[in-house]
């Protein structure tokens, strides 16, 4: 079969590898969708923390089942698969916190993912519930993208984004406009959009109450007058470009949260605070890596009539053409590129 293999930084080569066998308690997936993530692109130009090479990358996967071995979705039925290959034992996983497995492996990172014709997928996805059925009213495209948008959904849970909040996001990617989608999903009264890019804040204006250039225009004076001078109780990174300082913190109402979504260059991951501010306003920052399998499933119901992840399909390609995939990408020509045949 064909498959997109990155041997090493910057040297993804399409070619011929052997067919992969129906794992022990597993199934074999055919590949019918797989969109291309930003982490991709970081892996295929400089590496990644869980990365292993040689890798087929891809981990925003859908497709249906061709064989089977033992329980799980017949043959023939439409899945989507949670790339998170957890233990189920470790303390993490005991609280539901499963993308923090101190054992987790995950597909299109340290296992072969979804840039190719026929995925293995193990015992342990099939039995701890990461192979899930696609909803009638969900095409494949759709099912593949449910991934991003639980990580989205890890992130706004973990900084309690609810009714009446202001958000402000930074990024208006496939990440940022999904943020936004899903703050309003949340009952966020007030939803703002920090991006640069003109062709993407366009974009965003659909779903923002206000959509600023931060390069070009006064943040703090428009947030303020949009928040009543309170501040926005949420901030979300889901840019790789923002310093968290005291600029960024004079941006938020007291109690305010910000979520650190987006994980940040080696220039920025070293920040300076003023921990008096924290203590005196009651201020809090959260990470967010991933999402959880329990988060993965609300993805998937949240779609049909309620997210609309079709608007972020910029670019449709062919597995042959996944260069040209990455690069539309990476190059912010537009937002998702998705592999959708495996031709």
């Amino acid at each position: 079969m064909m498959a997109a293999v990155l041997e090493g930084p910057g040297r993804m080569n399409l070619r011929e590898v052997e067919d992969p066998k129906c794992p022990p308690g597993g199934l074999l997936l055919k590949v019918v969708a797989s969109s291309i993530c930003s982490t991709d692109v970081k892996m295929y130009e400089r590496g990644q923390r869980d990365l292993v090479y040689p890798r087929i990358l891809g981990h925003e996967i859908s497709g249906f089942v061709s064989e089977r071995d033992g329980r799980g979705p017949g043959v023939g039925e439409r899945v989507q698969i949670y790339p998170g290959v957890y233990c189920g034992s470790c303390p993490s996983c005991r609280s539901k916190a499963e993308n923090l497995c101190e054992r987790i492996r995950i597909i299109g990172f340290n296992l072969d993912g979804g840039f190719t014709e026929y995925l293995a997928v193990p015992r342990a996805s099939v039995e701890n519930g990461s192979v899930n059925p696609i909803p009638d009213d969900l095409d494949f495209e759709e099912a593949a993208l449910a991934e991003p948008l639980a990580c989205c959904i890890n992130s706004q849970e973990l900084a309690g984004v609810g009714v009446g909040d202001s958000v402000l996001i930074f990024g208006a990617g496939p990440a940022g406009l999904l943020h936004a989608m899903l703050a309003r999903l949340r009952g966020a009264s007030v939803v703002a959009v920090a991006e640069p890019l003109d062709r993407r804040a366009r974009l965003a204006r659909s779903s923002a109450d206000l959509v600023v250039d931060p390069n070009r225009e006064d943040l703090f004076d428009l947030g303020m007058d949009l928040t009543a001078g309170r501040g926005f109780d949420v901030i979300i990174l889901a840019s790789r470009d923002v310093l968290v300082d005291s600029e960024l913190f004079s941006l938020l109402a007291t109690r305010g949260r910000i979520s650190l979504f987006s994980g940040l260059p080696p220039n920025l991951a070293s920040a300076r605070l003023d921990l008096n501010r924290l203590h005196y306003r009651e201020h809090m920052i959260v990470g967010s890596y991933g999402c959880t399998p329990a988060q993965n499933r609300k993805a998937l119901e949240l779609i049909p009539g309620r997210i609309d992840v079709r608007r972020l399909i910029t670019e449709r390609i062919s597995l042959r053409e996944i260069m040209r995939g990455m690069e539309h990408v990476g190059e912010r020509r537009g937002l998702k590129a998705v592999v959708a045949d495996s031709g």
